[in-house]
């Protein structure tokens, strides 16, 4: 097994990749348990969605919320040619926190913390964030209904290809999309 907890996660990942569920599971404990947010990140998902364990949704949501607490300081010190890739993980790990709050997994359902969590990470650049992100806007769940941010947000993941069909209306300069080319957040 290798030291680092960068290279056990990352032989977590090419097990996963090959379809050993649980031996990335293992490689993924491993490494969270070594303090790796993106093991603890990886662990989180593994254990929430059972993949190659038992399925125990509090104790994931201890190991994303960890994850997340401390991947804010990890984007920053983090500088090798795997940063982007850690990067956007540790970036998931703040979504994947307004992902339990949204459906109560691991925590008691808060509309309101849901959307705390997608703010963060949408403005970190997520886009699976910025989508969900612009749903609460655009139905008032968690936020107060604002259709001119919703667009924005919405706008914002269509920049990086996530689409929603129907969303014509997001272009329109009442929401600001006067201001952005199709393709392109204001």
């Amino acid at each position: 097994m290798p030291e680092k907890a960068e290279d056990i996660v990352r032989q977590g990942i090419d097990y996963h990749e090959s379809g050993d569920i649980s031996k990335a599971t293992h490689y993924f404990r491993t490494a969270a348990e070594m303090g790796d947010p993106v093991g603890m990140l990886m662990y989180g998902l593994a254990v929430r969605h059972g993949w190659g364990c038992q399925s125990n949704r509090q104790l994931a949501f201890q190991y994303l919320q960890k994850s997340a607490e401390h991947a804010v300081g990890d984007l920053k010190s983090r500088d090798s040619f795997a940063s982007t890739a850690a990067k956007g993980e540790l970036v998931l790990a703040i979504y994947e926190l307004g992902i339990c709050f949204r459906h109560g997994w691991g925590v008691e359902k808060n509309k309101k913390n849901a959307a705390y969590y997608f703010e963060i990470a949408a403005n970190l650049g997520d886009p699976d964030a910025q989508n969900d992100l612009a749903w609460c806007y655009y139905h008032g769940v968690g936020v107060k209904k604002d259709m001119y941010k919703a667009a924005k947000y919405y706008r914002l993941a269509s920049a990086q290809g996530v689409n929603t069909v129907g969303n014509s209306w997001i272009w329109k300069e009442k929401y600001g999309g006067a201001n952005a080319e199709k393709g392109q957040a204001s």
